[in-house]
This record gives C-alpha cells, structure tokens and sequence, in this order.
C-alpha cells in the first residue's frame, strides 16, 4: 500500500473536522474491527538477532513490522504480566508464584470475559487445563511465561495445553483471543534460534488461516538478550496487517496489549490506557468495508444536537440486559473520553460534554461516539464547537 492511500482516510478525517460543517459518513481511521488475534511469544533475543531469520524473515517481508518495538524491562516474568495485565504489577523477578499474586488487576482475560469476548491460552507442555504448577519436570513448561495462572479474576478453565488449540481450530471454536506460549525449547529461550524459527514456520501458517479474513497474529519476544536497549522484533501477521510494511511507530507491550483492546473492543487498563493502537498498519481488506458483526438488536440513535457545543446525547437501545461500553474517539483513533463500562437493557441515553478522560475540554472538530457489546459495535459522528 502506497503511503499516500495509506493515510487518505487520515487525511480525510481531519479535512471534514477544520471545516466543522457535520459528522462524516465514514467510520474513524483507527484500529479496524477483528474476530480474532493471537498472541505468540518467543524468548530472549533481539530485534537484529532473529528479523533474518529464514521463517521470521518471511513474515517481515510479507507482513508489517515494527523497527522501533521494545519490551519493558528484565527479566521474563514482568514482561508477561505487562503483555497480559499492562502493568508489571510490582514484580521484578522469576518467582513463582509472584509476590501478591493471585492479582486482581485488570487483564486481557478479565476484560474478555466482562465483554463477553472469549479467550484461552494454550501453552506447550503445560500439564493438563487450568494447571497452576511452576513448572514441569522435563523443563519445558514454565510458569513464568503463562500469567494467567497468576490472576483470581478470570477462568482458569480457559488454560489449555498448546494441543487444544489445533483441536479448537478444527472445531470451528479459535477463540476471539488466543495467548500462545511455545514451550522452553521452542521459544528459543533454551534451545537456538533456528529451533524457533522452525517452529514458527510449523506453527503460524496454520495460525493465520485460522484467524481468517479479519484476524491478526501478533508475533513478539518478551525481551532482549540484555545487550541491545530490550529492542525486539514484533510483527503483525495475517489478513488484517498491511503488506510488505515496516512501521516507525515506537511501541512497547503495553502498545500490543492496547492494540488487543481496541481491536476485540475490550475497554483498556492499566499502562495500555495511555497508549494509542497503530493508524498506519492495517490492510484495505480490512478498513475498506464494514466488520461482518454488524450489530444485532444493538441500536443508536445520531447524537443530537450535532454540532454540539454543550453536551450531546445519543439514544442506545438494547433487546436484552447485556454488558456495553461506550467511549468516544478522535479522528486518528485516539479514545478521547471513556463514557462507561456496565450492564445496560432497555432504552438508555449516552452523553458527552466534550470532556477528555483528564478532565480538560477537547479541541474542537470531529469525534466519533462508539458504542460496543461483545463484538457488536455502532459508531457515530459529532462535531464539537467552541
């Protein structure tokens, strides 16, 4: 995709909000939609030390990467918890069980299940469902790179061994979020990095079928050899990633985690509140047309009055009692305002006033309302005036 087609949804976005004459017909440029993403995670090498790689290299050359993607600190464990919790949570070793643990923090498997989004991990060599061993006596299973297990606001059952996930996908089950924990050996952290390589290349094929025309495998390492600033390769691979793209766009686990959450409609947390999901790395395929889940018995009114200056009021109405977020973003994708979180039924009323999340007022222009159940959405355009 040329850079010009690229941002030409951008550039639209910001065309319609300078001139402030009505809400745009077109949904926001931002994160597209997806049925499925899953999540692989490999060990302890560099962004230099494996982009070459001859399977890796493949997916760089036919997906988008990233030059500029870091982990967050050393060593293994607080990695995973930032890539599953946002946050490291305080834990700066290999301990298991963590300190403080089980948590109750916020997670990408807690914010599954409170959207009603479904979610597993599969992990190779992990014993048997819902395990909470340190680890087995082969070596090869680790909790350390399984966070789940650390948390007491999800379900455990959802932890499968990584043969599961062969069986799920030809049942026609893959979840909508998929954690992948390849085993001590396969992940490079004990055997050598054409081991991975080979694995990738026996695994992530079937992976990006499976997650189908709108789906994503995100591919990343949970950090450096400690010798090159924790700069990692992190690649975006399957139908929903562009092309043969490398983007510059600095991100870190918190960004991936941020990523998940806007593509699932999870609402963020901990440190992925404040990150913003790449704009620039998605193909046509999937932000030229309407998602599939086009809301069922999910309705919203247009916002009125519209331009507002004030506040504006949209009408959200429900078949059912059902768990909905509502939030409001900018023309770049950017969440602006969180507006709620909760169970709603009936006929209800969503407002905003032009507020951000930090309690200043936003700028003038052109946001969109977004409105999500599951993965249900509606959007709608508003101007906001001075």
């Amino acid at each position: 995709m040329e850079p010009s087609t690229r941002h030409a949804w951008a550039a639209a976005c910001l065309l319609a909000s300078a001139s402030l004459t009505g809400p745009a017909a077109a949904a926001p440029p931002g994160a597209p939609q997806l049925d499925h993403v899953i999540l692989v995670v490999m060990e302890n090498h560099s962004y230099d030390q494996v982009r070459t790689l001859p399977y890796v290299s493949t997916l760089v050359r036919d997906y988008t990467s990233f030059s500029q993607s870091y982990a967050v600190t050393h060593p293994s464990q607080p990695n995973y918890l930032a890539l599953w919790a946002a946050s490291t949570l305080g834990i700066s070793n290999d301990n298991c069980p963590p300190a403080g643990s089980p948590y109750s923090a916020a997670n990408l498997g807690s914010a599954c299940e409170a959207a009603g989004v479904s979610w597993k991990s599969y992990c190779e060599n992990l014993p048997s469902v819902g395990s909470t061993v340190c680890s087995t006596p082969d070596g090869l299973y680790y909790r350390k790179h399984h966070p789940s297990p650390d948390f007491s606001n999800l379900t455990h059952t959802r932890e499968c061994p990584y043969s599961q996930l062969a069986a799920d996908v030809a049942a026609g089950t893959l979840p909508a979020l998929a954690f992948v924990a390849p085993n001590m050996c396969d992940d490079m952290h004990d055997c050598s990095t054409s081991i991975g390589d080979t694995w990738l290349a026996n695994n992530v094929p079937a992976m990006i079928s499976a997650a189908g025309p709108r789906g994503l495998v995100i591919l990343t390492w949970d950090e450096d050899d400690s010798k090159s600033s924790n700069h990692i390769l992190t690649v975006f691979a399957g139908a929903a990633a562009d092309p043969g793209y490398v983007s510059s766009q600095t991100i870190t686990h918190y960004t991936v985690v941020r990523t998940i959450c806007d593509v699932l409609g999870l609402a963020p947390f901990g440190n992925a509140s404040t990150e913003t999901t790449p704009v620039d790395v998605w193909s046509e395929s999937v932000t030229a047309v309407e998602p599939p889940h086009a809301a069922e018995g999910l309705g919203l009114s247009r916002p009125f009055p519209d331009p507002f200056h004030t506040t504006m009021t949209a009408t959200l109405a429900l078949p059912s009692a059902r768990e909905v977020h509502a939030f409001v973003v900018d023309c770049a994708g950017r969440r602006v305002k969180s507006l709620f979180a909760e169970q709603r039924s009936g006929t209800s009323a969503i407002r905003w006033d032009g507020s951000r999340d930090d309690g200043s007022r936003a700028s003038p222009g052109l946001y969109y309302l977004n409105v999500r159940s599951g993965r249900d959405a509606q959007v709608r355009a508003v101007v906001l005036t001075r």
